[in-house]
C-alpha cells in the first residue's frame, strides 16, 4: 500500500510486461518497463515535504584558495631498506655459522672410537654342468627288440577302447 494515497489500488509498483513501440530506442522495444505510482495518476498528489525531510544540505569541502598545496615529504628511498635488509640476513647466516662452528669443535675434541672387528661366514653353493648327449635324427617308428622284455602279454589296445566307448567306431559316410 502506498502512505500517501491508500485509496488506489493502482498506485503499487508493479511489473508491466514486455511492450511494442513506444518513445523508446530499437533496442528498448522488447525489455520490460517497471511503472511508478502516480506517472499516468492525475489525482496523484506529491508531497515535497516527504522528500525535503531526507535531505542533506551540501557544503563545500574545505580548500584553502591561496595556499600552494605542501610538498609531500620523501622518504629516505630503497637503498636504506635495502641495506637493512642485508644487514639482517648477514646477521643471520653468521648466528647459524656460529652454531655449525661449535657442533664441530665439540666433535673433533671426542676420542676416535674403538675398532670393531666383524666376521663374517658365507656358504657357497657350486653347480657344475656336463655336456648333453647329441639327440638323434632320425627317430624310431617300431620299438627295437632289444629293449622291450619278452614275457609282455599282448594287449588289444583298439578293442579296450571300443569297449569303453560302447562299441565299435561308425564307418563315415
Amino acid at each position: 500500500m502506498n502512505p500517501r494515497n491508500p485509496g488506489n489500488p493502482d498506485d503499487e509498483t508493479r511489473y508491466i510486461g514486455p511492450t511494442s513501440g513506444g518513445s523508446g530506442s530499437s533496442g528498448d522495444q522488447g525489455r520490460p518497463r517497471q511503472y511508478f505510482p502516480g506517472e499516468h495518476d492525475p489525482n496523484f498528489r506529491y508531497d515535497p515535504a516527504y522528500d525535503s525531510a531526507h535531505e542533506q544540505p551540501y557544503e563545500e569541502p574545505y580548500a584553502p584558495s591561496s595556499a600552494a598545496p605542501a610538498p609531500a615529504k620523501k622518504s629516505g628511498g630503497a637503498l636504506p631498506m635495502l641495506l637493512g635488509i642485508l644487514f639482517g640476513l648477514t646477521l643471520l647466516a653468521a648466528i647459524a655459522f656460529f652454531f655449525l662452528w661449535r657442533g664441530a669443535a665439540a666433535e673433533a675434541d671426542r676420542e676416535p672410537p674403538a675398532p670393531v672387528t666383524v666376521t663374517s661366514t658365507v656358504e657357497r653353493t657350486v653347480t657344475t654342468t656336463e655336456e648333453a648327449p647329441a639327440l638323434p635324427t632320425q627317430i624310431p617308428t617300431e620299438i627295437p627288440s632289444d629293449i622291450v622284455p619278452s614275457d609282455l602279454p599282448e594287449i588289444d589296445i583298439e578293442g579296450w577302447l571300443n569297449e569303453l566307448t560302447g562299441g565299435a567306431p561308425e564307418p563315415a559316410p
